[in-house]
């Protein structure tokens, strides 16, 4: 990882939610000491969930003022290798490895751009870290 993105860090759908839902990341938010940029597989997770709107108005906030990262096509055939390592490794069905996918897709965003992953589910990208590396803080 060079200087230039050992700054930068995606911060997952899990902290966000928790943080609307209870303000239990407010401090940590505030206070993060990277350059934050959105993965779009965040904003599309945060979209889907989207209901209040106090939560539309946080996403559309996101959306606007942040540097939104996508998993291109390469990553996208190699989520599901990953996710199929997964599933074979954990005894995963159809309806875990579609839940860890985004996750995944995530991990390999972060990853792309050299930037660390802040994270509340931890076991989730603990098991992905055993697949493919990436740079992960857990909250």
């Amino acid at each position: 990882m060079t200087s230039a993105t050992a700054n930068l860090a995606i911060i997952d759908t899990s902290v966000y939610i928790d943080n609307l839902r209870s303000r239990r990341f407010e401090k940590e938010l505030v206070d993060v000491k990277f350059v934050v940029r959105c993965s779009a597989v965040v904003l599309a997770e945060l979209w889907r969930g989207a209901r209040s709107r106090e939560m539309v108005r946080f996403v559309d906030y996101l959306a606007r003022n942040f540097r939104i990262i996508a998993p291109n096509e390469r990553e996208w055939v190699e989520s599901g290798k990953v996710v199929g390592q997964l599933v074979r490794g954990k005894g995963h069905d159809i309806h875990r490895a579609r839940e860890i996918h985004f996750d995944v897709l995530i991990a390999m965003t972060a990853r792309k751009i050299g930037a660390y992953l802040i994270t509340c589910d931890a076991d989730d990208f603990n098991a992905i870290r055993e697949v493919m590396e990436f740079n992960l803080i857990c909250w």
